[in-house]
């Protein structure tokens, strides 16, 4: 179950934390935005960017997204009054100054033709400079807005990141003090004027919008104030809402205490002694997937090839031939494996250990014999599957699967209301439900009877005084299970000994550096195997941009 729950808290923090890899690391110091207002209405716009680059660098990006009914012309840059290359890319302009690990202050300088919009009352600046596709963190930006001449200014605000940031000066000008600025933010801003002061300017709609422009800025300031209020309300029903889920994980989790330590002392009552091999209708290679995770190594295979050696199913010629005596096998998986090694790589009654390797050596093989591997494991893992070892739990998984299922909308609510600690908790817990609903499927007495049988086999010896029989199967299990460092065991001569498990030992070393050489030849191969349109951004009027490095 740990395994699950790792898994699915990897998963789910994939689908909501995002991942992004740049190429060049810098950091953007400062950034100045002066935008001086003409009476054509045209904007001339100055921009000062410091960047701090710590690696090799090219240059610098910067996005300009002119809104549907404006375009920029006359982009260009200098450093200390020297003009550097600029390359331009649709909307992406590459100011080119190469370097390493130093500070640089560039000027971008452009014209937002059609900037200011004239209407009966009013002339207005409603720009976007950067939009929420900026990949880019602003650690301190200003933004100045300078109208033709000294005037009134009739209304300044500023939407998302630029709110409540304005100050006005006597003169008319209006400075946005933005501060920090996070990539994927929207930050537009808005400021009026006497229509007067931009008489040269085409008239975009001979309407009043003075009115239309403060009431937007009214109900800006109440969907602030609305969203605060709301964002009050679910940060404190947050609290409640953790406890509650908090209590309901505590509860499941003294529950699935409660229950396996019940079932330990109930299996440890009706253990048999552990002077002989489990008594069990499972197969050896079953035992080994119930005890290994659901997993079956090569290893296995060798155990599950000699426990036939056993069974007298193949009979041993040498510890490097084996010899086909009869197909009257227990379980399919065991036919399984007779078919593969006997029909399809020796082709004969006989197996030379030398020839699953010259089998796997060839690579029209490699596809077949990973796939006969995986019809034999998925044959034990079918017998395994008729056992009833684990209980189906349906009241406390009901219970953190309807909990998992609150949890849910909560992971997007949080964060729209920037409560992301609260959204991290609730990843969490969701995650916790998600897995306990899902994996949760404790031992029953008898599974966690065999698994308290087979423990010891994984650190102890105490086998070699059981019967010679129980003796072969507790090594064979042990081989299985990786226990056996079988490349530092040194058998006596089989010849020397009267323990059945000696020549065991010897066989186990042999079959399985052969496996293991097939498999890695099988395994290897599977392996190899000018003038910008407007439009597009995310800011007021489909216009945006952002800033980078290359």
């Amino acid at each position: 179950m740990k395994k699950i729950i790792w898994s699915v808290f990897l998963f789910t923090l994939l689908l909501f934390i995002p991942i992004q890899v740049f190429a060049v690391e810098f950091t953007i110091e400062e950034t100045n935005i002066h935008a001086n207002l003409k009476s054509d209405g045209s904007v001339d716009v100055k921009e000062t960017h410091t960047y701090e680059f710590n690696d090799d660098f090219n240059g610098i990006t910067r996005t300009l997204i002119p809104k549907e009914t404006s375009s920029i012309t006359g982009v260009k840059a200098t450093e200390n009054g020297s003009e550097l290359p600029v390359e331009q890319e649709d909307n992406l302009y590459k100011i080119y100054r190469s370097g390493s690990d130093e500070t640089v202050t560039i000027d971008l300088y452009y014209t937002i033709n059609g900037g200011v919009e004239v209407f009966e009352d009013v002339g207005q600046f409603y720009w976007p400079f950067f939009d929420k596709s900026n990949e880019s963190t602003y650690e301190n930006l200003t933004i100045t807005v300078e109208p033709p001449e000294p005037a009134e200014v009739l209304a300044a605000y500023g939407f998302d990141a630029a709110y409540d940031t304005e100050t006005t000066t006597s003169d008319g000008k209006v400075i946005f003090d933005l501060g920090k600025v996070s990539d994927g933010t929207n930050g537009d801003i808005r400021v009026a004027y006497e229509a007067s002061l931009f008489s040269e300017a085409p008239v975009t709609s001979f309407e009043p919008m003075l009115k239309e422009i403060q009431e937007d800025q009214v109900q800006l300031e109440q969907t602030i104030a609305a969203r605060a209020e709301a964002r009050n309300f679910w940060d404190n029903f947050a609290v409640y809402f953790h406890s509650a889920l908090i209590l309901v994980a505590a509860v499941l989790v003294i529950y699935a205490l409660r229950k396996r330590h019940e079932t330990v002392r109930e299996a440890k009552r009706q253990k048999s002694s552990t002077g002989s091999f489990p008594k069990e209708k499972m197969s050896l290679p079953a035992m080994m997937l119930f005890t290994n995770h659901g997993q079956l190594p090569i290893s296995a295979l060798t155990a599950a090839l000699l426990d036939l050696v056993r069974k007298g199913n193949i009979e041993k010629i040498s510890e490097q031939e084996f010899k086909l005596s009869h197909r009257q096998t227990d379980y399919p998986h065991e036919q399984r494996l007779i078919e593969w090694l006997f029909d399809e790589i020796a082709d004969s009654e006989y197996l030379h250990l030398e020839d699953i390797e010259a089998y796997a050596e060839e690579k029209a093989n490699h596809e077949k014999y990973q796939l006969n591997l995986s019809a034999w494991q998925e044959k034990v893992k079918q017998e395994f599957r008729e056992y009833d070892v684990r209980e189906t739990a349906h009241s406390p998984r009901w219970v953190a699967g309807a909990a998992a299922f609150t949890t849910l909308p909560f992971i997007v609510l949080f964060p729209f209301y920037d409560l992301f600690l609260w959204m991290f908790f609730s990843i969490l817990l969701f995650t916790f439900f998600l897995s306990f609903s899902i994996g949760y499927r404790p031992l029953n007495v008898e599974g966690r009877k065999l698994k308290e049988e087979l423990k010891p086999l994984k650190i102890s010896d105490q086998w070699k005084e059981w019967e010679k029989e129980d003796q072969i199967l507790a090594l064979l299990y042990q081989v299985g299970m990786r226990k056996r460092n079988l490349s530092h065991n040194t058998p006596a001569p089989l010849s020397n000994s009267s323990d059945d498990w000696i020549m065991f030992l010897a066989l186990s070393v042999a079959v399985q550096t052969s496996f293991e050489r097939a498999g890695a030849h099988a395994s290897v191969s599977a392996s190899t195997g000018g003038i910008s349109a407007g439009g597009g951004g995310a800011g007021v009027g489909g216009g945006g941009g952002g800033s980078g490095a290359f």
